[in-house]
């Protein structure tokens, strides 16, 4: 309609598309066991086991293309995590390299609408060729690191890694939430560790993934300042706005002021399936409280212009993972 005000790009910087046949055993057991603890009295995790991941299962992508022409997102970034090894002590697992195979499938169905980034875990003997063979798929735009997984960035082993994502110019995306429990290492994770690893390769790009939330965020903030490659992905952080929408204002706020809207990832880490968000509804939501920031709340300012939004929402995206096909 005339005068009806053009809604901004949006990129959802960190997203996943899954089936539950792809997860490792393993960790499918491991979520069942923390299923079954969030009860008095406790399940026995057996009965939960068969359903883990089921409702976050979108194999073909049809679900999540939908969800995105709803929510008017123009395309999505699917951080693969590699599990294969935290995940192995029970069955069987989907070997990474597969994975990948089928992140670039799906990409291919879904011309300029889906990218991912390779899962990369350097304890794999054959590591650095996966993360070649990776990194010749079209779609491939960056590479997934999750030592949460029980890996340390600091170990002298996977120095190579970073030396040659350097070189390939590739950005790191690195998980920094305490949020995984059993079978995780958290403590890998924290933002603090990630600092130190821009200290040791200043070139690198990396992205905090979900900026810390919860109870990291403010570290996320203060290891990413004052380096001029580092981001702050802020998926997940729908948890925030929808539960208190002035904090989450006031948190965006801190970020815009100490590190710049132009170092702002915005992402969903939705896994959609029956029971995650099928009709993309909690991602319109999600969009519409970050589209918000760029209006009065509650009696005071904008958080963020409609520049600084639209970095925010896509631009800065486009430039980390290099979505040449949306420029």
């Amino acid at each position: 309609m005339p005068g009806t005000p053009r809604r901004p790009l949006v990129v959802d910087g960190h997203m996943h598309i899954l089936d539950a046949s792809w997860l490792p055993e393993g960790l499918r057991r491991a979520w069942a066991r923390q299923a079954a603890g969030r009860t008095h009295p406790e399940r026995d995790p057996a009965d939960i086991f068969c359903r883990v991941g089921k409702g976050q299962s979108d194999p073909d992508g049809s679900l999540t293309i939908a969800a995105f022409d709803t929510a008017g997102v123009a395309a999505g970034v699917m951080p693969v995590v590699d599990w294969t090894i935290v995940g192995r002590p029970a069955g069987e697992h989907l070997p990474i390299r597969d994975l990948h195979a089928r992140c670039q499938s799906l990409a291919d169905a879904a011309p300029g609408r889906l990218f991912f980034c390779a899962g990369i875990d350097p304890r794999h003997p054959d590591a650095a060729q996966i993360l070649e063979h990776a990194a010749g798929m079209g779609n491939c735009r960056g590479v997934k690191l999750y030592p949460a997984a029980g890996w340390a960035l600091a170990d002298p082993a996977h120095s190579w890694l970073f030396e040659r994502l350097v070189e390939m110019g590739l950005p790191a995306v690195v998980h920094t939430s305490p949020l995984g429990g059993d079978p995780l290492q958290t403590v890998r994770s924290r933002p603090a560790e990630v600092a130190a690893l821009l200290a040791r390769y200043p070139t690198l790009t990396v992205v905090f993934a979900h900026a810390g939330i919860e109870a990291w965020w403010a570290e996320a903030l203060d290891s990413a300042t004052g380096w001029q490659r580092a981001y702050l992905e802020l998926s997940l952080w729908q948890r925030c706005a929808f539960a208190d929408y002035a904090e989450f204002r006031r948190r965006v706020a801190r970020m815009r002021s100490q590190l710049g809207a132009h170092r702002l990832v915005f992402g969903s880490d939705i896994i959609r399936g029956t029971k995650e968000d099928p009709r993309g509804e909690e991602l319109v939501t999600w969009i519409d409280r970050v589209i918000s920031l760029a209006e009065p709340f509650g009696g005071e300012p904008p958080v963020l212009s409609a520049e600084e939004l639209a970095l925010f929402l896509a631009a800065n995206a486009v430039r980390v993972f290099d979505l040449r096909e949306l420029s």
